[in-house]
């Protein structure tokens, strides 16, 4: 029986190999501020490793939204709530107009045995 990953059981040198904070895996510092949302960020980097099909790229699309502007609405003033809603809302249109590039479409969610391959091959 294949037990399927949840980003909570991922090893910190999992999680640091598959999530980055936000934006590309293209190594130039802030490129994309992860402002206060890097734990939304690196969740979406592990459902965009995750994958499977379009359908699932919504779902996480959606809950990376849906994270950010929880993060947002937790904020102490009313300024900051507005901007990072705001923030949120255009890196949710990011990743709904450029993601497919980086999104893992599988016949199969990825299993530990893929990350463990994968993380080999791409150290």
């Amino acid at each position: 029986m294949i037990v399927p990953l949840i980003y909570e059981d991922l090893t910190p040198a999992e999680k640091a190999w598959m999530c980055n904070g936000c934006g590309p895996k293209l190594n130039i510092p802030d490129l994309v501020p992860d402002w206060i949302f890097t734990s939304a960020c690196n969740a979406h980097d592990f459902g965009y490793w995750l994958g499977k099909s379009a359908a699932d790229r919504y779902n996480v699309d959606r809950r990376f939204r849906a994270n950010m502007l929880a993060l947002a609405a937790k904020q102490d003033s009313w300024v900051a709530r507005q901007w990072y809603s705001f923030l949120a809302w255009r890196y949710y249109a990011g990743v709904r107009l450029f993601g497919a590039k980086v999104f893992s479409f599988r016949d199969h969610y990825a299993t530990r045995e893929d990350l463990v391959r994968e993380m080999r091959e791409d150290p």
